[in-house]
């Protein structure tokens, strides 16, 4: 079912103008980084329907928030380190490091333009608890390994939504190739600066 639906996104994404093998402009460089921000964290099969194919995470589902919120947590980890707090208190039940609330659904409306609740999530690793205010965790649950970015390679351009393509490498090797990926996003501003909105990512791994 993956590959199918995996085959179904290429051929739609062929009736979209291309722009071909694309350079690796500055414009491209910025798509591939935008990528990595899901494929760093090992976010490689989502969309944001509300239900559909069991392989796929379908972010639009409200039982599926804890994703959403690992995400928001777990980007700051690896690119906003200085958003990190340790916590002060004798025994941190609840793991060393701290987050403002705040920050984390910042994150999630950058990325995904969706909004978020904020609650705590038990018994679905990695374990974070919500004070009302800030998340508790332990950072160390949130680094992988390997770490795949993403290469764009060619870029579709429709009247709403981008489709972008390309290899997965291991930022170690860059030789390391072990996938192609199809992601889909929309024109989007943040902060008043042109970006994207994801709106799914499948990859297809050799």
């Amino acid at each position: 079912m993956k590959r199918k639906l995996f085959i179904v996104i290429m051929i739609l994404s062929l009736a979209i103008p291309s722009m071909g093998a694309v350079k690796q402009t500055e414009e491209v460089k910025r798509m591939g980084i935008f990528i990595s921000n899901f494929t760093e964290l090992g976010m490689y099969q989502f969309d944001l329907e509300d239900d559909g194919d069991d392989e796929i995470l379908h972010l639009g589902d409200p039982d599926t928030m804890s994703e959403l919120i690992h995400f928001g947590i777990g980007h700051n980890v690896i690119n906003n380190k200085k958003l990190i707090t340790k916590c002060t208190k004798k025994n941190c039940e609840y793991g060393p490091s701290l987050i403002s609330a705040k920050n984390v659904a910042a994150s999630v409306k950058k990325y995904f333009d969706l909004e978020i609740e904020h609650f705590s999530i038990e018994g679905d690793a990695p374990e974070v608890h919500y004070d009302g205010k800030n998340y508790h965790f332990n950072a160390a649950n949130y680094r992988n390994d390997p770490i795949y970015y993403a290469e764009v390679q060619d870029v579709k351009r429709g009247k709403k939504v981008i489709t972008m393509s390309g290899e997965l490498y291991n930022i170690k090797d860059k030789s390391d190739r072990p996938g192609t990926f199809v992601a889909q996003a929309k024109p989007y501003k943040w902060n008043k600066k042109d970006t994207w909105a994801i709106l799914s990512l499948q990859v297809e791994w050799y």
